[in-house]
């Protein structure tokens, strides 16, 4: 009786494996999964879908490569992972759009002031703000080294791969939370893509490479870059080692921060919205410039 049970069960298995194999050969050859380009990516981000509130802005064509796709229907169900709430049973999912603004520049340029100042101003005119930390800082803080490039150039190559797909990531992520609130919603992000250009310039289009884009779709993921220029240059009084992103100072000496803050000028120079904020005010003033710009892209996004 064993030997017969073995006969039996080893038949039973032999005969599913052949209908698992007659199945796959009805359904034909499954197609070969086509993998997105970044600019595919960035368009898809643009097109997220949120839930509820009437004070979402409007659908609209926007400059410069964010292209609305009104003929793309997306399911509630399947747009919206559960940690998106619903606004009731009635809610019903829409286009929006959610502007992404980057902050960049020197050492002790005042970039995290920059941020408190806008969470206050774009607060009080309605908008929940998503602030992306800078990539490089949480990859230091998490034991991380940057590899010499002048020693190590491939390593630094490689280590500036796996810091832009994070970055990338994170971005595209905090858009994508933000498009599912119920009221509008800014991103500001410490940093963004183009900023590697001034750190490895050398190695910039092999990134974009290694990363399946350009840089002319990398411009295409931000709607404005606000520079914030080093106190290195034009205000070497306050130039100072301390900093607020986590470390106890920086190893920049103030000749270093003025050539890094040129540089990161030049990598962004081509973006159309590139706004240098530069040290010919006070420091107050320096931060009002800022949120001014930053509020009349929004502004201006707001009537296209």
């Amino acid at each position: 009786l064993a030997r017969m049970d073995s006969k039996m069960i080893a038949a039973g298995v032999v005969g599913f494996a052949a209908a698992v194999l007659l199945m796959k050969a009805m359904q034909g050859p499954k197609k070969k999964e086509e993998k997105k380009t970044d600019a595919e990516e960035h368009a898809a981000e643009a097109r997220t879908p949120s839930v509820g509130g009437g004070l979402r802005p409007p659908p609209r064509q926007l400059s410069h490569g964010h292209d609305w796709d009104i003929k793309r229907t997306m399911s509630l169900k399947a747009s919206h992972s559960a940690s998106f709430s619903l606004r009731g049973p009635g809610a019903k999912a829409h286009l929006v759009y959610v502007p992404r603004i980057v902050l960049t520049g020197g050492p002790c340029g005042g970039k995290s002031s920059s941020m408190n100042h806008l969470k206050e101003a774009l607060l009080k005119r309605g908008y929940d703000i998503y602030f992306a930390p800078e990539v490089a800082t949480l990859m230091l803080n998490g034991g991380c080294v940057i590899p010499d490039s002048g020693k190590l150039p491939t390593m630094a190559t490689e280590f500036q791969f796996h810091l832009l797909s994070l970055q990338r990531q994170m971005e595209r992520s905090f858009v994508r939370v933000a498009a599912g609130a119920s009221r509008p919603a800014v991103v500001i992000l410490d940093r963004g893509l183009l900023d590697s250009k001034a750190y490895l310039p050398d190695s910039w289009q092999r990134l974009c490479d290694m990363m399946d884009t350009s840089e002319e779709d990398v411009l295409k993921r931000y709607d404005a870059v606000v520079h914030l220029v080093s106190a290195a240059d034009g205000a070497e009084q306050f130039y100072t080692s301390q900093q607020a992103e986590g470390f106890d100072f920086r190893k920049e000496t103030p000749e270093q921060a003025k050539d890094l803050d040129k540089k990161l000028q030049a990598a962004w120079s081509a973006h159309p919205n590139h706004f240098i904020i530069d040290n010919s005010t006070n420091f107050q003033q320096k931060l009002e410039r800022a949120t001014e710009q930053v509020i009349k892209v929004i502004m201006d996004l707001e009537d296209k």
